[in-house]
């Protein structure tokens, strides 16, 4: 069973959720919904050998290690290695599942640890080379904005973005978008960078980034990291047309990406997890907005999260 679930949702499952309707009419519930799949795909298939190995001193994993616990106890070393109970790759099982779980670990630390290094770098980098805002351009934020936190890249072409920390995050906007949008559409964009930084976005991208990373040569591990980039950006822009006009943040988000060729993302040199996409999707729900998913769906997408996660850990700890 967990290992069917793991098949299901490393593949068929989240290309499905890809070409589902209704996620951009829920994008909170569908992010949830992404999560539980991307835990429940990783505890699948971790537990999934690790269950199978340990089936001969248990039914789940917690029973079967505390009996291979009170065979050591009692036996040593030994006495563990020639227990009769063995399946002959039992063994080889557990060790798998050891080595995937070790890989997921390690490859989450690395991601971990190169965005943060690069972002960093970048910090010190838009600090060397930006200003705070002057005089004149503070006059265009409204107060729910802070000068203080806002940094000006002195080039031309227009350009915002966030860079998240710990203590201090930042909005980086450029000259040319300061030159080139009203004080409207300019606190507009600030909202929705602001809605990034808020709520943490970085780190759910972070963690799908990490999927990606651990599996590159699973096609649907892109898709993944794909569909929760532009969720976000859903997200962000809603939390910004609460207190903005939706024809101010449609211009803005189309300035800043005026100057690129193609729709693909635009990344920070060094945070991808600042990158802004304004796909056929995202700017259609911008120009005619979508009727919400009721509750009563959002709450069935919930549960079904819920189940996804709990049932295989009910399953393979007990």
């Amino acid at each position: 069973m967990l290992a069917i679930l793991a098949l299901l949702l490393a593949w068929p499952v989240p290309l499905w959720l890809q070409q589902a309707k209704w996620p951009s009419r829920a994008p909170g519930a569908a992010l949830i919904l992404w999560q539980a799949i991307g835990i429940s795909g990783g505890l699948s298939l971790v537990t999934a050998p690790l269950t199978w190995g340990l089936q001969p001193f248990g039914p789940g994993i917690l029973s079967g290690a505390y009996e291979l616990w009170r065979v050591f106890q009692a036996d040593g070393i030994e006495g563990l290695a020639y227990d009769p109970r063995w399946h002959p790759l039992g063994f080889a099982a557990i060790t798998l599942g050891c080595i995937i779980f070790g890989h997921l670990a390690l490859v989450l630390v690395y991601t971990a640890y190169r965005t943060f290094s690069q972002r960093k770098k970048h910090r010190e980098f838009v600090e060397l080379l930006s200003a705070s805002l002057q005089d004149h351009d503070r006059e265009l934020l409204d107060g729910s904005h802070s000068a203080q936190t806002t940094r000006v890249l002195p080039v031309d072409h227009p350009l915002a973005y966030c860079l998240p920390g710990v203590n201090q995050p930042l909005t980086i906007v450029s000259q040319g978008l300061l030159d080139q949008l009203s004080t409207r559409q300019l606190n507009a964009i600030l909202s929705h960078e602001a809605a990034h930084l808020n709520q943490r976005h970085d780190l759910l991208r972070l963690a799908f980034q990490a999927w990606h990373n651990a599996a590159p040569w699973l096609p649907v591990t892109s898709v993944a990291v794909d569909e929760v980039t532009e969720l976000t950006e859903i997200l962000a822009d809603d939390v910004a047309l609460v207190g903005h006009q939706r024809n101010d943040l449609t211009t803005a988000l189309v300035h800043t990406l005026a100057a690129t060729d193609t729709p693909e993302p635009t990344t920070t040199p060094a945070d991808d997890t600042a990158a802004h996409t304004l796909s056929s999707r995202r700017l259609l729900r911008l120009l005619h907005p979508e009727e919400a998913l009721n509750s009563g769906r959002v709450g069935l997408v919930i549960i079904l999260a819920i189940l996804l996660i709990t049932v295989p850990a009910f399953i393979s700890l007990m």
